[in-house]
């Protein structure tokens, strides 16, 4: 039920609860809510498959195709890149959007690119990862094509992932390695 005196619903989102949000961002700007810490904790199983948790308990499954040698029991780690740079790009959007009050009937990010393996592989020397990132916004509003067009110019640098990827980032590798235990047979 809405309340049509303090509740805005635009595309499915409360914006109220988005100002919150944002007052919240404004006021603390060290806080879990300005600056949240996010975790994955990534096992391997098998071959390549692997099992990740994820901060709010969320379980995506990662493999790889069998013509590369996996099994296909869950997303290539390249899919999950495309995967979060689109998921990323459609909440900055979509808030953008419905904060402007434009109502959305369809939305759609199709991201994608190409990997150089040939360097992955250690057949060549170069960069093994993505050559490009190609996104193609397919949307379908109430509003004039320059608005959103404007909009997605104006929201795009705010993106937190496709930032993220734009720029270097330091990584950080730390090995916690465990010995195997030797079992000693009494004779």
């Amino acid at each position: 039920m809405i309340n049509s005196t303090t509740d805005i619903i635009v595309n499915g989102l409360d914006l109220k609860r988005i100002r919150t949000a944002l007052d919240s961002i404004k006021a603390d700007d060290k806080g879990d809510i300005a600056n949240p810490g996010y975790r994955a904790t990534v096992e391997w199983d098998s071959g390549f498959h692997s099992t990740t948790h994820t901060t709010d308990g969320q379980v995506v499954l990662s493999d790889e195709p069998k013509r590369y040698g996996g099994e296909e029991m869950g997303a290539t780690p390249e899919d999950l890149l495309l995967a979060a740079v689109g998921a990323c790009l459609v909440n900055t959007y979509i808030a953008a959007l419905s904060a402007a009050r434009i109502h959305v009937e369809s939305l759609r990010m199709n991201v994608s690119g190409r990997v150089n393996f040939r360097t992955a592989f250690g057949l060549e020397a170069g960069t093994p990862g993505y050559e490009n990132i190609k996104i193609v916004v397919d949307i379908q509003t109430d509003a004039p094509e320059e608005k959103v067009i404007a909009l997605m110019d104006k929201v795009f640098p705010t993106a937190p992932i496709p930032d993220t990827i734009m720029r270097p980032v330091p990584i950080d590798v730390e090995i916690v390695h465990h010995a195997e235990a030797t079992t000693t047979h009494a004779s």
